[in-house]
């Protein structure tokens, strides 16, 4: 028997905005969901690069590796809540104790894994981000009914190997969707 909360996980999927969601910094963006289950879910935008960069937030977190990365490496903005806060996304451990929070992507935020993580950010393993995405229990359900959003599995490559411009065109690939041929107003059957 298959219960609710099994057929709606969304753990390890990108959710790619639907033309119709003109919501700010939701319009047009990839969030890859690392948690979902019955209380909410928790995510990071992973296509909106911000003004700073990463060498501009290390050295203002007096990170000792901030003068080892390149200076174009841009922050993304994760989301809304919290974007005081900074996370690094990267596809290998950079630390004795890793947080695996999918398969094949880890999550660190204390200082002491930012200051080893230079050399994978300037490789394109990582990416920095400030803030989180964040729903509340059902609300990311009724987004979904209400076509805010298409899910596709979640790949690797599309965060650490696609620049942030090309992240949305190269997750609807993987269903053979064009970000074109997007509607809006799509109907349910």
């Amino acid at each position: 028997m298959v219960t609710r909360a099994e057929t709606t996980a969304l753990n390890g999927q990108f959710l790619v905005s639907m033309p119709g969601l003109r919501d700010g910094i939701f319009e047009s963006s990839v969030v890859l969901i690392c948690e979902h289950g019955p209380d909410g879910a928790m995510g990071f935008i992973v296509n909106k690069p911000t003004k700073f960069s990463v060498q501009e937030i290390f050295d203002q977190l007096n990170i000792n590796s901030a003068e080892r990365l390149d200076p174009s490496i841009t922050v993304m903005s994760g989301g809304p809540v919290e974007p005081q806060r900074g996370f690094l996304l990267t596809n290998q451990p950079l630390c004795n104790d890793p947080v695996e929070v999918l398969n094949g992507l880890y999550l660190a935020s204390n200082a002491n894994v930012l200051a080893q993580s230079a050399s994978a950010l300037n490789r394109g393993d990582a990416i920095f981000v400030l803030g989180y995405s964040g729903w509340s229990e059902g609300q990311l359900e009724q987004e979904m009914t209400a076509n805010a959003w298409l899910n596709v599995p979640w790949d690797a490559d599309v965060i650490f190997q696609i620049l942030p411009a090309d992240r949305q065109r190269a997750a609807l690939a993987q269903l053979g969707i064009d970000p074109i041929q997007l509607l809006q107003g799509v109907g349910h059957a």
